[in-house]
C-alpha cells in the first residue's frame, strides 16, 4: 500500500489519517472510526492462499477475545487488497488507540532502574502476559519495543505473534524481538514458557544495565545460551539482592521446565524476594499442571535437535543445573502466617481472573478509576482534597495480593476505619464508628471462611464501607447487588469512589439491563432511516452526544444531562431481541460490550437484584465469576424473585411479535391473520369470564380455551418461519432471524403455561388491569407468579457461591427452630424465605448489630390507645375519618416536615381529601407527580406534608429537620386478596403451619420497620414515629411487634408528642 496521500486512503470501512510508522513487516496508520481514534495495523507481505487466510483469521478471532486492562485491545481485523500484488491481499487489525511512548524508549538501553521500580512494571506486564496464557493464547514477541507506556503511566501488552498460526509474516523476524527470544523459540518450538523467558530478560536488562547475552542474531545468540556461561546478576549490580538473583536466575533456566511454573509466579516470587519472604520455586516440573485445562501446554519436542553449527543441542528435557548464587537457598523466612498462608490465594482461578485482580492491586499499582463522572453530581469524596492514604507497611499494602488470613485482614481494615487510621488521618473530622468496625469484620470473616453471612445494620451503620474495604483489602472479586437502580448509583457513584480515593484503588463497573443503553444500530437506522425522531430536538442531541469523542458517554440514558422522551428512548435502546452483538456492524462501539468488558476486568461488579437473579437464572452467563456476592437491601430477595421468574402476557407482547418484519416476510399471511384473530377472541373472553373488582385483580382459576389456542397458532408460527428461513441470509441478520424464531417458540410456550392454569402448585395464576405507558386506556394482561422460590434460590444463588446479606430491616419476630430456647427478633423468616433453611444451614454468620443512633435520646414512639381498630367495607369511612384527624392533628404539632405513609391508594385519596381544605402547608401526594420530583419538592419546601404509599415507606433519605415526623396508618400486612399473597397463605394453611406467626406478621414488621426508619438519618436527626393502630395494644402480638422496633421513648398521649416538639435538645 503506499504511504503517499495517506489523508484519502480508508482501510476497509476505516478512514486512515496519517501514518504513524513504518517497519519492515509493518505499517502502523492513525484511523478515525465515528468519534473515536484508532490504530490500524497493515501487515506488508501479501496473503495469497485460502490456508493463510484462514491461519490469520483463526489468529485475530483469539487475540480479539483478550480483555484486559493491560493489553492494547484489538477492535477489528480484516484483508485489503494490495495495490502492488494483485494476487494477494494484505491483513490488517484495528487496535485500539494509544498516545505514548515504548518502554524501550521510557527505559533506554544501558540505563539501569531500581528493584522496586522495576516491580512496578513487572506485575502489569505479568498480570496481561498470565490472563493470555489461561485463555489459551501466548505472546511469542515479547521485548520493550511491545509494550507501550500510556500517559497515565499504565503499560499495555501489544504486538502478538503470528508466527505460531504458520504465517509468512512476523514483527518477530524484527531484529529488536530477537535478543530476548528463548532457546526453544529459536529452534521453532515456542511455548508459553518463552514469554517468561523473555520478561525475565527485560528485568535483567533493567537490573543490570545489559541483556544477559549480547547477540542480536538468532545464530549466534542460541549458541551463546547453549554454550556460554550467564553472567549472574549481582557479578554486574551488586545492590541486586541474592533473593532477587535467584529469581531471575531460575526464570532464564535453558530448560522451559525448570523455570516457574506459570509467569505469574514469577512476577509473585520477585514480589516475595523484594519484601524479604519466603520464595516458592516450584517449576513447571513440579507442577502437576499450567494453570487449568485451557492453558498453554509445553509443547517442547521430545526429539534431539542440533544447533546451527551442526553441533547436538542439549536435551531440553533433560535436568540441567541453573545458574545459582552459592549460599542458602532462601535468605529470609517468613512465619507460616504471612508467608505458607499467602500460597493460596496466588494460586489462579479456574478462569485465570481473581488472580489478575489481584495483581492490579499490588503494592505501587495506582489504577485509574474505571467510575465515570455523573453529570451534575456531586461528589462527596471530590469536595475535599485529602493526603494520599497512609502505607500501613509493606505487608499490609500487599495484602490483596498475598492469600491475607482472617486475623491480618481484619487489622487492616480495623486500621482502616478505626481512630487514628487511614480514614481518620485524611479525613478532618472523621468520627470511628464501632458498628461499622464489628460489621467490617464479620465480612471479613465471611470472605476468609468462605461462609455466607446475615448482617442487620441500621441506618447511620456506614454498611457500605464495612462491606467494600474487606471485599477491597482480600482482593476478591465481588458482585455488589442492590435493590432499584437508584441504589445502584449511590453505590458506584458516591460510596464506591470514596474508597477509591482513601483506601484503595480498584477498578469498579456498573452493570445495568440492556435496555438500560443506548444502541448505536437502533439510533442509526433511526437518523438514516430519516424517522419521525430525526428531527426531534432531544434526538439530535443524542446522536451529537454519540459522536463527540469528547462527550465521555457511556451509553448509560441515566447519565445524559436532559431526559429524553419515553417514546425515543424505546426506539433507540439496546433490545435483546433485535441484537446481532459480535456481527453487528456497530459492535466496536457497542456500549453494552464496553459495559460488559469494564466489568470482566472490574474488582467490584455493581448490579442489581433483577439482574443478579437473571444471571442466576442463566448460570453465570451474563456477568463475570466471583468470588462472593454481597445483597444490598437483602430483604427484597423473596419479592425480587417472585416478580422477576413471574411469567405475564398481554395483548401488546403478541401484536409487537406479529410486526416483526422477518415474521412478515417468512410465515405464512393466513397464519398471520389467524393469528391476529384469534388474540382478539382471547382478550374478549377474558373480559367476560373474569371479575377484576374494583381492586382490578383477580385469580384464574380454570383455562381459557381461546388462550390455548392462541398458544398454538404462533407454535404454527414458529414452524413456518423454521420452515421459510432463507439460506442465505448475512451474518447479522441471520443471527437476528435465529433470535425471532427463539422468541417466538418462547412466547408460544409462556402463553400456553399462563392460559393452561393447570399446575396449581407450581403457578399462581391472576388476571390484572394495567396502564401501559406509551397507550392509550387500560389493558388487560395474564400472570402466572412462582408460589415458591425458595428451592430455586437455594440451588441457583446460594449453592453456587459465597453470598453476604445485609439490610436495615432482615431480623423480624417470629420462631426460631434452630434455636427455640432464644425470643425476639431473629432472622428465621428471611432464612426459610429465600433458601438459607435455618437447620440445614447452620455455618450461616448472624449478627443484628447495635443501633447507631440514640433513639431514646432523639426518638419518640406515638400508639395511640383511644383510636378505632381498622375497618374494611361498611363503616371504613368513619374510621378513615378518625385516622386523618390524628394525622391531622399530629401534622399541627410538628408544623408539617411529616412523612404520612399508608397501606392503600384508597385510604391515601380519602385522608388527603379530608385533610387539604385545612392545612397551610405544602402537600403532596404520590401519583400527582414522578416520585424524584415529590422528594425535591418535599426537600427544598420547609414544613411539607407528604402522602405516601409503599415506595414512601424505604429508600427515600431526608436528614434534618425537614422530616420530623413519620405517621404510619396501620400495620403494614400484605392485601388477603392480593393473589399470590393469598395463595402461599392456603399453601401453608393446607401444610397446617402457622402461617401467620411465621409468614404473614414475619412480612409486616419488616415493612413497619422500613417506614419507620425514613425519620432518623444522620446522628442529629430527632423526630416522632406514630403508628395509629390500637392493635399493637389488643392482639397478642402487639407486644412481640412493638419488642422488634426501635427503643424509643414510647406514649400513648398526645401531650407528649406537643412537649418533645417544643423542647429544646441539648446542645452537646
Amino acid at each position: 500500500m503506499a504511504d503517499a496521500e495517506v489523508g484519502l486512503q480508508r482501510i476497509g470501512a476505516y478512514i486512515v489519517t496519517q501514518l504513524l510508522n513504518k517497519g519492515p513487516t509493518s505499517s502502523l496508520y492513525l484511523g478515525k472510526q465515528r468519534k473515536k481514534d484508532i490504530a490500524i495495523k497493515v501487515f506488508q507481505t501479501p496473503l495469497v492462499t485460502l490456508e493463510a487466510k484462514e491461519a490469520f483469521l483463526l489468529r485475530a478471532k483469539q487475540l480479539k477475545k483478550l480483555k484486559h486492562r493491560q493489553v492494547v485491545e484489538i477492535h477489528d481485523f480484516g484483508f485489503v487488497q494490495d495495490a502492488d500484488n494483485d494476487e494477494g491481499d494484505l491483513a490488517y487489525l484495528v487496535l485500539q488507540y494509544l498516545p505514548g511512548e515504548t518502554l524501550r524508549q521510557h527505559v533506554p538501553p544501558g540505563r539501569r532502574i531500581p528493584a522496586d521500580e522495576v516491580k512496578r512494571r513487572l506485575s502489569p506486564i505479568a498480570s496481561a502476559l498470565h490472563y493470555a496464557h489461561v485463555s489459551g493464547i501466548m505472546h511469542g514477541n515479547l521485548h520493550p519495543g511491545n509494550l507501550l507506556i500510556d500517559p497515565n503511566d499504565n503499560t499495555l501488552l501489544t504486538d502478538f505473534s503470528f508466527t505460531l498460526q504458520g504465517l509468512p509474516f512476523s514483527p518477530a523476524q524484527e531484529s529488536t524481538a530477537i535478543p530476548y527470544l528463548a532457546p526453544e523459540q529459536l529452534q521453532g518450538h515456542p511455548t508459553a514458557a518463552g514469554d517468561q523467558y523473555a520478561l525475565a530478560v527485560m528485568v535483567y536488562e533493567w537490573l543490570c544495565g545489559q541483556r544477559p547475552y549480547s547477540a542480536a542474531e538468532r545464530e549466534q545468540l542460541l549458541h551463546q545460551q547453549t554454550h556460554d556461561p550467564l553472567p549472574t546478576p549481582r557479578s554486574l549490580n551488586s545492590d541486586i539482592s541474592p533473593a532477587i538473583e535467584q529469581v531471575l536466575l531460575q526464570a532464564l533456566a535453558f530448560n522451559p521446565d525448570e523455570r516457574f511454573q506459570h509467569i505469574q509466579a514469577f512476577a509473585d516470587n520477585y514480589l516475595r524476594a523484594l519484601m524479604g519472604l519466603q520464595l516458592n520455586t516450584e517449576t513447571k516440573r513440579d507442577a502437576s499442571a499450567l494453570l487449568t485445562k485451557h492453558a498453554v501446554v509445553n509443547d517442547f519436542p521430545r526429539t534431539p535437535v542440533k544447533s546451527v553449527d551442526g553441533e547436538p543441542l542439549p536435551d531440553p528435557h533433560k535436568v540441567y543445573p541453573l545458574h545459582v548464587v552459592p549460599g542458602p537457598k532462601n535468605e529470609v523466612k517468613a512465619s507460616p502466617s504471612s508467608a505458607e498462608t499467602q500460597e493460596e490465594e496466588i494460586t489462579p482461578r479456574g478462569n485465570g481472573k481473581a488472580t489478575r485482580i489481584l495483581l492490579d492491586n499490588l503494592p505501587g499499582k495506582h489504577a485509574s478509576s474505571t467510575v465515570p463522572p455523573l453529570p451534575n453530581q456531586q461528589q462527596d469524596a471530590a469536595n475535599s482534597t485529602p493526603k494520599e492514604p497512609e502505607v500501613l507497611d509493606e505487608l499490609d499494602h500487599a495484602s490483596s495480593f498475598f492469600q491475607t488470613s482472617e486475623s491480618r485482614l481484619a487489622d487492616i481494615i480495623t486500621r482502616d476505619l478505626c481512630q487514628g487510621g487511614i480514614l481518620s488521618q485524611s479525613l478532618p473530622g472523621y468520627e470511628e464508628r464501632p458498628v461499622q468496625v464489628e460489621m467490617a469484620t464479620l465480612v471479613a470473616h465471611s470472605i476468609t471462611q468462605g461462609t455466607p453471612a446475615i448482617v442487620e445494620a441500621g441506618t447511620g451503620t456506614g454498611k457500605s464501607l464495612a462491606y467494600l474495604v474487606p471485599i477491597v483489602r482480600s482482593g476478591k472479586v465481588a458482585i455488589i447487588s442492590t435493590a432499584n437502580k437508584a441504589l445502584q448509583e449511590q453505590l458506584f457513584y458516591k460510596d464506591i469512589p470514596f474508597v477509591q480515593q482513601h483506601i484503595k484503588h480498584f477498578d469498579a463497573a456498573l452493570v445495568k439491563g440492556i435496555g438500560n443503553y443506548v444502541c448505536i444500530d437502533r439510533l442509526e437506522s433511526e437518523r438514516t432511516g430519516m424517522q419521525f425522531f430525526a428531527k426531534n430536538r432531544d434526538f439530535t442531541r443524542l446522536v451529537d452526544i454519540t459522536n463527540d469523542p469528547d462527550a465521555k458517554f457511556n451509553g448509560d440514558f441515566e447519565t445524559l444531562d436532559f431526559q429524553l422522551p419515553a417514546d425515543i428512548r424505546s426506539k433507540v435502546c439496546g433490545d435483546s431481541d433485535q441484537c446481532a452483538w459480535s456481527k453487528c456492524n456497530f459492535y466496536s462501539d457497542c456500549y453494552v460490550r464496553e459495559m460488559r468488558e469494564k466489568a470482566a476486568r472490574a474488582q467490584i461488579i455493581v448490579v442489581n437484584h433483577t439482574l443478579l437473579l437473571l444471571d442466576a437464572a442463566m448460570d453465570g452467563f451474563l456477568l463475570p465469576e466471583r468470588d462472593v456476592i454481597v445483597l444490598d437491601e437483602a430483604h427484597h430477595l423473596e419479592e425480587e424473585a417472585t416478580r422477576s421468574f413471574t411469567i405475564t402476557i398481554s395483548a401488546n407482547s403478541v401484536t409487537t411479535l406479529l410486526a416483526q418484519r422477518m415474521l412478515k416476510d417468512h410465515t405464512l399471511l393466513s397464519l398471520q391473520d389467524e393469528a391476529s384473530k384469534v388474540l382478539n377472541n382471547t382478550w374478549d373472553r377474558l373480559n367476560l369470564v373474569v371479575d377484576l373488582g374494583f381492586k382490578g385483580r383477580a385469580n384464574l382459576q380454570s383455562p381459557i380455551e381461546e388462550g390455548l389456542k392462541l398458544a398454538t397458532v404462533i407454535t404454527d408460527l414458529a414452524d413456518s418461519l423454521r420452515k421459510q428461513r432463507p439460506k442465505d441470509l448475512p451474518e447479522k441478520e441471520s443471527q437476528l432471524y435465529d433470535k425471532l424464531l427463539k422468541r417466538t417458540q418462547n412466547l408460544a410456550h409462556n402463553i400456553r403455561t399462563v392460559f393452561s392454569a393447570d399446575e396449581p402448585g407450581k403457578f399462581v395464576y391472576y388476571v390484572e388491569r394495567v396502564v401501559s405507558g406509551g397507550q392509550r386506556g387500560i389493558q388487560l394482561q395474564v400472570s402466572a407468579a412462582p408460589l415458591d422460590v425458595t428451592e430455586w434460590l437455594k440451588e441457583r444463588l446460594f449453592d453456587k457461591c459465597n453470598v453476604i446479606c445485609t439490610s436495615a430491616t432482615l431480623a423480624t419476630i417470629g420462631p426460631n427452630p434452630a434455636r427455640p430456647e432464644e425470643k425476639g427478633p431473629n432472622f428465621s423468616y428471611f432464612r426459610r424465605r429465600t433458601g438459607l433453611d435455618p437447620l440445614e444451614r447452620s455455618d450461616v454468620i448472624e449478627r443484628i448489630l447495635p443501633l447507631a443512633f440514640d433513639y431514646e435520646s432523639n426518638a419518640l414512639l406515638y400508639i395511640p390507645r383511644d383510636l378505632p381498630a381498622p375497618v374494611y367495607g361498611a363503616g371504613s369511612d368513619d374510621y378513615t375519618k378518625a385516622i386523618a384527624r390524628e394525622m391531622y392533628r399530629l401534622v399541627k404539632l410538628s408544623k408539617g416536615r411529616a412523612f404520612l405513609l399508608f397501606s392503600s391508594r384508597r385510604m391515601l385519596d380519602q385522608a388527603f381529601d379530608l385533610m387539604a381544605p385545612h392545612l397551610d402547608y405544602l402537600l403532596l401526594r404520590q401519583g400527582d407527580m414522578p416520585r424524584i420530583e415529590l422528594t425535591r419538592q418535599f426537600r427544598e419546601e420547609k414544613g411539607a406534608v407528604l402522602f405516601g404509599l409503599k415506595s414512601f415507606w424505604e429508600g427515600v433519605d431526608i436528614a434534618g429537620e425537614t422530616l420530623s415526623l413519620v405517621v404510619i396508618d396501620k400495620l403494614p400486612f400484605d392485601p388477603p386478596d392480593d393473589p399470590v399473597h393469598e395463595a402461599r397463605v392456603a399453601q401453608m394453611k393446607a401444610a397446617g403451619e402457622n402461617w401467620f406467626g411465621i409468614y404473614v406478621l414475619p412480612q409486616a414488621v419488616l415493612r413497619l420497620k422500613q417506614g419507620l426508619g425514613r425519620l432518623l438519618r444522620t446522628r442529629d436527626d430527632r423526630g416522632v414515629m406514630a403508628i395509629l393502630d390500637t392493635r399493637l395494644y389488643t392482639k397478642g402480638y402487639g407486644k412481640l411487634v412493638l419488642d422488634a422496633l426501635p427503643p424509643a421513648r414510647r406514649t400513648a398521649s398526645v401531650k407528649d408528642v406537643d412537649r418533645f416538639f417544643n423542647e429544646e435538645p441539648a446542645p452537646f
